[in-house]
């Protein structure tokens, strides 16, 4: 147990349950963790606010940290471990890390620094930075660091088969996305596929008021407002043969999709060209395509998926992450 009679203040922002799962994971590898959300509230306009303009509710935001400050304050950490950290102010970072001086302090980007302008700000404050972005890492020196599969994409993987649909997509709707899968999703039906689609967006007076160029004119008939449960997304999984991926624009990193594709040993379809760099990719498994003008190969779908080697798969799982993150020295 690495991480035993380890003690964890960790801030994150709540996001579909990954950060209480990774906390699940620092305490199975024997850690005692303080977790607590970065976002003094989940609504969308606090969201859209924090990454338009923190300083529009920076009131609101620093009476929350402060509390947070206050309550952990008599407590002796070892490590004080952020993931992204787009609300905290630089002054109230000082001020925590200032009242711990015995602690590690570690930032983990898993959102890229154009998407996350606060990012700048605090870098610099941190022992330790990680980035799943490569050009990010290359511009700002911090450590690259891949994202993770949860251990549930395992159990995935050992499904054989049969297979309900040929081809997935599960995601949040924004920038180019729905034309992109609407694409895809008609080549595969031409060739006699069965797809299933399922588009999140964060509620429905917002889908009308926050509409890009690309989403205008889609209906919230297509739209869901409810966000899949894990096990709904898990069923999924298990009963397709391809998952697709559509990064953000302004991103390179992986996006968590593309690796918990990777622990479910599915096919993967992805607009992401990098993915070509990482040594898991099999071009058998993995189909890069054109964001604008994206072809399926007919073969692509007919080819049965092959087993990455068993260093490499493991390597990507959440275990491997916490371990690698938090170890003592690089």
């Amino acid at each position: 147990m690495p991480l035993k009679n380890k003690r964890i203040l960790f801030l994150s922002a709540r996001t579909f349950g990954i950060p209480e799962n990774i906390t699940q994971t620092m305490e199975a590898l024997g850690a005692t963790v303080d977790f607590y959300d970065e976002r003094p509230a989940n609504s969308f306009i606090v969201k859209a606010l924090i990454r338009i303009n923190r300083n529009l509710i920076a009131g609101y935001i620093n009476r929350y940290h402060k509390k947070i400050i206050e309550t952990t304050k008599d407590k002796k950490y070892d490590y004080i471990f952020f993931i992204k950290g787009e609300s905290f102010s630089r002054h109230n970072l000082d001020f925590l890390f200032r009242l711990h001086p015995e602690a590690r302090t570690i930032m983990y980007y898993w959102d890229s620094i154009a998407n996350n302008p606060n990012a700048v700000n605090l870098s610099g404050r941190f022992d330790r930075v990680f980035s799943f972005d490569r050009s990010d890492c290359e511009k700002m020196g911090f450590s690259f660091l891949p994202l993770f599969y949860f251990d549930e994409y395992k159990e995935v993987g050992t499904y054989p088969g049969p297979y309900d649909y040929d081809c997935l997509f599960v995601g949040t709707t924004h920038s180019d996305r729905f034309r992109f899968v609407t694409s895809i999703t008609e080549q595969i039906k031409a060739f006699g596929g069965k797809c299933f689609t399922y588009f999140f967006f964060q509620g429905k007076i917002m889908f009308y008021k926050f509409q890009n160029r690309e989403m205008r004119g889609i209906s919230s008939k297509a739209v869901h407002f409810v966000p899949l449960s894990k096990k709904s997304l898990l069923d999924l999984y298990r009963r397709s043969r391809i998952v697709m991926d559509v990064q953000h624009p302004k991103q390179i990193g992986l996006t968590l999709r593309c690796l918990e594709t990777l622990g479910a040993k599915r096919k993967l379809i992805t607009t992401n060209q990098d993915i070509r760099n990482y040594d898991f990719y099999n071009p058998n498994n993995i189909l890069v395509v054109d964001r604008n003008n994206p072809v399926v190969p007919n073969g692509f779908l007919n080819t049965p998926y092959t087993e990455v080697n068993k260093d490499i798969y493991d390597k990507y799982s959440i275990t491997s992450w916490v371990k690698h993150i938090l170890k003592e020295s690089e």
